[in-house]
């Protein structure tokens, strides 16, 4: 019975791993990819609680300081003139008071804050445009690589048998020379193999850690490598960019600042007042009891802040400079990365549309023919080798168009890839 026990816990075993190794992978699609990074990745979780931090402080900039209370107690003589004692007894003292800010310092305060939570919140914006522009150029490189690494291989496969079948059959000097030839195209198919295999792991691990995952899970896409088709203007391209840049509008942002903390610091040695009641209470043979108010203020006599109102004037200054060196770079940016996609995007119009389909069917007619005899090896290597040239230069070229189309998108705040992304 234990024996039987034993064989029926063994093929269950045996049947779930089988199961288990057949479990198909499950195939992501780039916006279910970019969707995972937007709800995963720690970087962009980091400047969420940038903004949160912004935000904390913007609360705290709008509260009124604390009363302040103080009490004295102590022990009390009364001497006369000629240092007689009169009476001795205690002495009490107790003051609140509450500081009232010079009128616009709190208001500046809070201008500043709100500009934290501004250039806070457009770091955040930049940060997921950069990140989901990353995710599909990195699923569009899996793609390409997957794809070089399957025709090399496909090629390689062919070559691999077509060697073994003429190692096998008696050879002239000429089968000789023709095998070598094919021993020698193998190595460079593996080696675009090897290249293909990492470039697709190098984009897997950098996909991988985006969509913060572990680096064991295997991963599968499932969308088409075609080329992108948008067509833009160059002037509106500019001026969607000075408007809708996240760092433009940070440079901006920045310069406000500037002009508030410099005000600010300007406003700094203006007076505040503090307010309150006191009341104190002396008893040394007679009961004294005193009860008023009091006001208090700082009165600038020889710090006039000048050193800090000349370094708030430098980094508005600053700040100014760098939007107006931002712009200019954007503009560059932008008319740079228009002039590579169109010129890409040119090539990949001028390809011919059957080229890498008539390459596949012409290498393996080549195969067939220098089977038959009808043939020479130089020939059929070289069917083979522009079959995978003409994959690997058409994948590249749409990844170089779908790169500038991705930096383009950036460029300008999003919207420039539109729905035709993969």
């Amino acid at each position: 019975m234990d024996k039987a026990h034993t064989g029926v816990w063994c093929a269950l075993i045996l049947l779930a791993s089988s199961m288990l190794a057949r479990a198909e992978v499950r195939a992501w699609t780039p916006d279910e990819l970019v969707a995972q990074a937007l709800m995963n990745n720690a970087e962009l979780k980091s400047y969420e609680h940038a903004v949160a931090v912004a935000k904390g402080e913007r609360t705290q900039a709008g509260v009124f300081r604390n009363p302040e209370v103080a009490v004295e107690i102590g022990s009390r003589e009364v001497r006369d003139s000629e240092n007689v004692l009169q009476g001795n007894g205690t002495t009490f003292s107790a003051s609140i008071t509450q500081t009232l800010e010079f009128p616009g310092k709190g208001t500046l305060r809070k201008a500043i804050a709100n500009r934290n939570i501004q250039i806070a919140e457009l770091g955040l914006e930049q940060f997921r445009h950069a990140l989901v522009g990353k995710v599909r150029l990195l699923a569009l490189e899996y793609l390409a690589a997957s794809a070089d690494s399957t025709v090399a291989e496909q090629v390689g496969r062919e070559s691999t048998e077509l060697a073994g079948t003429l190692k096998g059959k008696s050879q002239g000097a000429r089968q000789t020379l023709e095998l070598r030839l094919i021993n020698g195209n193998l190595l460079s198919l593996q080696e675009a193999v090897r290249t293909a295999e990492v470039r697709r792991e190098t984009a897997r691990a950098e996909l991988i850690a985006l969509l913060g995952w572990p680096q064991a899970q295997p991963i599968s896409i499932r969308a088409e490598l075609k080329p992108p088709v948008q067509k833009f203007d160059t002037s509106k391209l500019v001026f969607a960019s000075q408007q809708n840049n996240p760092l433009l509008r940070i440079r901006h942002a920045e310069v406000e600042r500037a002009g508030k903390q410099l005000a600010a610091t300007r406003l700094e040695i203006a007076p505040d007042l503090a307010i309150g009641p006191f009341f104190s209470r002396d008893v040394a043979g007679e009961t004294e009891t005193n009860i008023g108010g009091a006001i208090t203020a700082t009165v600038p006599v020889w710090d006039w802040n000048v050193g800090n109102i000349a370094s708030a004037k430098a980094r508005r200054e600053q700040a100014q400079t760098m939007r107006v060196q931002a712009e200019r770079e954007a503009e560059a940016a932008v008319v740079r990365t228009l002039r590579i996609y169109e010129i890409t995007t040119r090539q990949l119009g001028r390809m011919p549309q059957d080229a890498r389909s008539g390459l596949r069917e012409a290498s393996s007619l080549a195969n067939q023919q220098y089977r038959s005899g009808a043939i020479g090896a130089q020939l059929y290597l070289d069917t083979q080798r522009e079959y995978v040239n003409a994959t690997q230069t058409w994948n590249v070229a749409v990844l170089e168009a779908w790169k500038a189309l991705l930096d383009l998108d950036l460029l300008t705040g999003g919207g420039a890839v539109g729905k035709e992304a993969p």
